[in-house]
């Protein structure tokens, strides 16, 4: 017998939205509101693995605001850069400003196709030339695809990078886990309890610039107050990363290809900014938070004129063992 897959206009926190759905999986997005994910429901274990707005309120954003004074929810696209800055690259756009976390999570996207199980939406750039569309679609009842393809619209080339923000609830039981290649992270936030940006620190496991041990692979309560943003050093090329929940014995699994993505960005906040723990997988094309820092280290991709890209993820959820 096969699993049926739904696609169905739908509300969110009075907002318009769609949902995909399978008999293991809700996916909700808000086309209206950056084309944030604000769900990923897995039913066979009862678990909501995207963070709430809890106490903020939800609604579209006003272009060029401040994200982490927003509802700090779900999954949002990060283009193109996540830090705020500049625009690097010299030619007609050198200078141009480029918000905070990008621009796409704060622009309404259009309804391109919904259809054949599959939603297709699409944002057109203001700061650059160029239009993003992102296809979600469920391979399988526990296999959810997105697709991501880049158009460069403009006459000269243009530099950018894209993030994937997933912001996932986090607990007591709930581990990040890599591949065994990872040995060590790098440092990208200049913050007391990690020094400054390029310090490298052993995984799963560290002391930080205070003195303490710190398990890089866990999110301590948001009593903490604490956050850090580490990347998996660039010359170590990974496909996957995962969050297990031990206690209850079922996971969730992000899979790429390098070649495509060749980085990840952990950002884990415990407390600094949201008000419950969050682990973000950051899978990106950019090494660094800064498009600017991504430009001068020849870490991004650089479009030229008609250029279209392609890149994919997936996002697998299980019971029992991760998968190698």
């Amino acid at each position: 017998m096969t699993d049926t897959i739904t696609l169905t206009p739908s509300e969110w926190r009075e907002q318009p939205a769609w949902a995909l759905e399978s008999d293991r999986l809700r996916v909700v997005t808000t086309p209206g509101v950056g084309a944030k994910i604000v769900s990923i429901y897995d039913k066979a274990a009862g678990h909501e693995w995207l963070v709430a707005p809890a106490d903020r309120p939800f609604g579209p954003p006003a272009y060029g605001a401040t994200f982490i004074e927003q509802d700090m929810s779900g999954w949002d696209e990060m283009f193109p850069t996540i830090k705020a800055c500049a625009y690097p690259q010299p030619g007609p756009y050198a200078g141009a400003a480029l918000p905070d976390h990008g621009e796409v999570w704060a622009l309404p996207w259009e309804v391109v196709a919904a259809e054949h199980g599959a939603l297709t939406l699409s944002v057109e750039g203001r700061a650059l030339p160029y239009r993003l569309a992102r296809t979600l679609r469920l391979d399988d009842p526990a296999t959810l695809r997105l697709s991501y393809t880049v158009t460069h619209s403009g006459a000269h080339p243009i530099a950018a990078l894209w993030a994937a923000h997933p912001q996932f609830s986090a607990g007591d039981a709930t581990r990040i886990a890599l591949p065994d290649t990872v040995r060590e992270l790098y440092n990208v936030r200049d913050i007391p309890d990690w020094g400054a940006w390029g310090l490298r620190y052993p995984w799963p496991r560290a002391r930080n610039r205070r003195g303490q041990w710190v398990d890089l692979d866990r999110v301590a309560p948001p009593e903490s107050g604490t956050c850090r943003k580490l990347y998996v050093p660039p010359e170590v090329a990974i496909g996957w990363a995962a969050l297990v929940e031990e206690r209850a014995g079922h996971w969730l699994r992000l899979e790429w290809s390098p070649q495509d993505v060749p980085y990840l960005g952990l950002w884990v906040d415990e407390g600094a900014v949201n008000s419950v723990r969050t682990a973000a997988l950051e899978i990106t094309t950019g090494f660094h938070d800064s498009l600017v820092t991504a430009w001068e280290k020849r870490a991004v991709p650089v479009l030229a004129p008609g250029e279209r890209r392609t890149w994919e993820v997936l996002l697998r959820v299980g019971t029992g063992p991760l998968p190698g």
